[in-house]
């Protein structure tokens, strides 16, 4: 037995092999037998059985040498054969005679060259990925151990078999090992056979069973061997196959054993006598091939009937199809077989039905038809079945390297094709007998389809048209209807208004779902949209229309009377449904949701209009504080028309100068000291005066306007503050701008803000930028990345209104954040218990814990104060401290507050100057 390595990027010849069930090769769609890391394959050429040992994938060696290279370890492997060889010869065989002796002398380039053409002349045996290969090497093998020394019989395999191998033109490290291999299995073959047989004399039963001993240690050593150097190599190891291998490649060691000692018997009565086994030899070759021959008539006979029960007796033609194709895979050993049935008319679409080696089979797929492709002019233009090799360079029969066609021919004319390609057993291609036996399987099969089974064809893609129209109207993901039906029912049921009833839509829309999206992933988002569908359709009458209408909206259309009595039901029903928390993924998540109501009042109104008033609804129901309903009237569109004008508005605001930057100190509040400031924008809008953040903040989030709003906001105040610490001579002054999640998503958001920084002359480690926790978990890898980046600049990182969004130690760990800012809603009462000041005194804590600054806003009087003091929490802004006001405005208040200070330390270092040089 031999192992043999090719090249990566060259197919398989495995002779002699059973073909483990490989991966496929992505590129080319195919399978085939390898090895990682562009590693050579193990395949046989030789002796007896061949199989290629796919046996080793579970199997790793444990040696000194495992942290060599996967080839260094098989050159090592290879060596250690050797030594070991060397050992046995030299320690076993050296003085070791022949174990008969003739009155004449074979000399060993004779048996040498048997063992050549034995290993050049084989018998392969194919089934499925598995290839057996034989030859009658065993003769030869069993003449020498007889007739020879035992360092002739070493030289004469050695000889023999590297004239074989050196024929294949394999490459060193093949031809190294299975020469080595080779050596190895003479040498032990000579010691067990030495050590069972007589010494001397006319071969008795004792020297037969000897013979048959080492014929066997052979097989199994090579075996044994083979396996141990393909997991050495890093190859997929299947080491429960061994036993099989060497029960087949002992039966032929057995059979070609016996020949020889006949042979041997022969020679010791008269050696002319040894021609006539010449005949017996040939006639047991040519009965191998002829077994074969006659063995694959009969599958061929078999397969031809097989393939007509299928076709005659599958209830339905899908099936019946896949059925063969799955069946004419198994025997013609292909990766692919196809069928493609032909529409009746030219505008419509094929139906392609695939099967595949280890995947789902495709059926009556819908594909479009193109006479003009390359297989269908060629079944068009010949009659019998034909070989397709395809480009490597033609896009439409990726992975496809040979395949067989014919064309499914009936009484009307061609109805389809046949299509069977990529050989499994590597090395082997389609023979003309396949493609034969392949047409002959084509016209049985095109007679079975025209005669009734077509029509099932037509049957089968109505059904395929209604469901990809029932997939073109609902949801993918959660089985509601899809805006597209949605409408049409709206349009049906205004157009066929009932009496006293009316349409209503419900516009649903879930609060903060971006959150959950950005915390725990889009695939837990999923899942939560299919929980939420399952009990909005719960909540819902059976001649109701419940619809996902993409993202977080959904929509209910119902019937109903005057007074909206049954839809306002059915709002709270949802609103109650949702308030149950959701299992998502192991986790309990809480949702709610805001919807709006709107009610078509006349066949004039359209369904977009419809849609349109229940959104503005929802608008209405979110702005009102989420988590309620909300009825559409008519003042609400105005109030949206209003919206949409001030968003256009907005963005104009910008190049007319309308933005101003306000600011509020931040003090320290155990000194009173000025630390920093906090900018913040205001609109100064022509028509409404001056707006607060609140009025157009999310309007400029919603409309994309928060981007330029925000680098307007950065270079002002860098600007404005910069300019103070120059004019006034003001210590360093903290300087805090609110930044938003869309500003940080910015590819060039960092290198911006840092030309910003040396164009206004402000210093990186004086600036602080704030963000809300829903703004951090925004697209979280993305925001790690800016914040890092920020953080090398010296730019600190705070969090604005610390509590109220997802609060965790965790992402505070992750996003090395420098400033907690403990949101009003936390700050208590003067007179307030401790429950009062729990937040604040828990937020504090932490902050002190991990080493950050802690900011409270909204501090308004004294006690206020004096109850932060005592909780050690170090910084504070409200408007006890000053309201937010225009930069000239705070700048003279900052001066005046510091002024009395700085005069005190000019006033101490005058005073000491005389002291300090009293020569002066």
């Amino acid at each position: 037995m031999e192992a043999c390595m090719g090249e990566p990027d060259r197919p398989v010849v495995v002779r002699a092999s059973i073909e483990d069930e490989a991966e496929p090769a992505p590129s080319a769609g195919r399978f085939r037998f390898g090895l990682p890391y562009g590693l050579p394959f193990w395949l046989p050429l030789a002796a007896r059985l061949r199989l290629a040992l796919p046996f080793v994938a579970r199997f790793r060696f444990r040696l000194p040498f495992v942290a060599l290279a996967p080839a260094a370890r098989v050159w090592a492997f290879s060596s250690a054969l050797a030594l070991f060889a060397v050992v046995l010869d030299l320690v076993l065989l050296e003085s070791r005679p022949m174990a008969s002796s003739l009155p004449f002398g074979i000399p060993w380039p004779l048996i040498a060259v048997g063992f050549c053409l034995a290993e050049m002349k084989v018998v392969d045996v194919h089934f499925r990925r598995e290839q057996h290969s034989f030859s009658l090497s065993e003769f030869p093998a069993v003449l020498g151990l007889f007739l020879l020394s035992p360092h002739d019989y070493v030289l004469a395999v050695l000889l023999g078999s590297a004239v074989a191998l050196a024929y294949a033109r394999q490459p060193p490290l093949k031809f190294t090992f299975n020469l080595v291999n080779f050596g190895l299995g003479a040498t032990a073959a000579l010691v067990v056979f030495h050590f069972v047989a007589a010494q001397a004399g006319e071969p008795t039963p004792k020297d037969w069973l000897a013979a048959f001993a080492a014929t066997l240690t052979t097989t199994v050593l090579s075996a044994v061997t083979i396996a141990s150097a393909i997991s050495l190599s890093g190859g997929a190891p299947q080491f429960q196959k061994l036993p099989q291998m060497i029960q087949f490649g002992g039966l032929v060691a057995v059979a070609n054993t016996s020949l020889a000692l006949l042979a041997v018997s022969i020679l010791w009565v008269d050696a002319r006598l040894l021609w006539l086994l010449v005949v017996p030899l040939v006639t047991v070759f040519l009965a191998y091939r002829a077994y074969l021959s006659e063995r694959e008539k009969g599958e061929r006979l078999e397969f031809l009937y097989e393939s007509g029960r299928i076709l005659q007796h599958s209830p339905e033609l899908d099936s019946a199809i896949v059925a063969l194709l799955d069946h004419t895979r198994e025997m013609f050993r292909a990766e692919r077989a196809e069928v493609v049935l032909h529409p009746r008319h030219a505008s419509d679409d094929a139906l392609r039905t695939t099967s595949f080696e280890g995947a789902p089979a495709i059926a009556m797929l819908p594909t479009p038809f193109s006479p003009d492709d390359m297989i269908q002019r060629r079944i068009r233009n010949e009659p019998h079945a034909f070989f397709f090799s395809p480009s490597p360079f033609d896009t439409a029969w990726t992975g496809l390297r040979q395949a067989m066609v014919a064309p499914l021919r009936g009484e009307s004319g061609v109805i389809g094709s046949l299509l069977v390609g990529n050989r499994l057993t590597e090395g082997t291609t389609f023979s003309d007998d396949d493609l034969r036996l392949m047409e002959t399987l084509a016209n049985q099969a095109a007679v079975a389809l025209e005669n009734g089974q077509l029509e099932q064809s037509l049957a089968e893609l109505s059904r395929l048209k209604e469901q990809l129209r029932y997939q073109a109207y609902h949801d993918p993901l959660t089985g509601l209807a899809n805006r597209s039906l949605f409408v049409d029912q709206v349009e049906d049921r205004i157009s066929r208004g009932l009496p006293g009833m009316h349409p209503v839509v419900l516009f649903i829309d879930l609060d903060d779902f971006k959150v959950v999206n950005d915390t725990l992933g889009h695939v837990a988002g999923d899942r939560l949209l299919v929980a939420v569908a399952d009990r909005v359709r719960s909540c819902v009458r059976a001649g109701d229309v419940a619809a996902r209408l993409g993202g977080d909206e959904f929509a209910i259309l119902l019937q109903d009377g005057a007074d909206l009595s049954h839809s306002v039901a059915v709002c709270r029903r949802i609103l109650e449904a949702l308030q149950a928390p959701l299992q998502v993924d192991g986790q309990e998540l809480a949702i709610s949701a805001s919807i709006g109501m709107a009610t078509g009042r006349g066949e004039s109104e359209r369904p977009d209009e419809l849609l349109r008033n229940a959104d503005v609804a929802m608008y209405t129901a979110k702005a009102a504080g989420k988590n309620r309903y909300a009825v559409f009237e008519p003042t609400m569109h105005a109030a949206l028309v209003e919206r949409h004008a001030l968003a256009s508005e907005l963005s104009k605001s910008i190049g007319r100068g309308e933005l101003l930057a306000f600011y509020q100190p931040i003090v320290a509040l155990a000194t009173g000291a000025t630390y920093g400031v906090e900018a913040l924008v205001r609109w100064r809008h022509p028509t409404r005066g001056i707006l607060g953040p609140d009025e157009f903040i999310r309007l400029a989030e919603e409309s994309g306007a928060i981007l330029p709003l925000g680098r307007w906001m950065l270079i002002e105040s860098c600007r404005e503050v910069a300019g103070w610490r120059r004019r006034r001579g003001l210590d360093r002054i903290a300087l805090s701008v609110n930044l938003s999640a869309a500003q940080l998503q910015q590819p060039d958001f960092v290198e911006d803000l840092q030309a910003i920084l040396v164009e206004t002359g402000f210093p990186a480690t004086d600036l602080i930028l704030e963000m809300t926790e829903s703004a951090m978990f925004h697209d979280t890898h993305t925001t790690l990345a800016r914040l890092q980046d920020l953080r090398a600049l010296g730019i600190r990182i705070a969090i604005d209104d610390f509590g109220t969004g997802y609060s965790s130690l965790g992402y505070l760990r992750r996003f090395q954040v420098d400033v907690l800012k403990i949101a009003r809603e936390f700050i208590g009462s003067p007179g307030g218990g401790s429950d009062d000041w729990a937040f604040a005194r828990a937020i504090i804590a932490l902050g002190r814990s991990l080493d950050l600054k802690v900011v409270a806003e909204g501090i308004e009087d004294e006690g206020q104060l004096a109850a932060l003091r005592e909780l050690g929490c170090e910084l504070g802004q409200g408007y006890l401290f000053g309201r937010p006001d225009g930069g000239r405005a705070i700048a003279e208040t900052i001066w005046s507050s510091t002024e009395p200070r700085r005069a005190r330390r000019v006033g101490r270092r005058v005073g000491r100057r005389p002291a300090a040089s009293p020569a002066s």
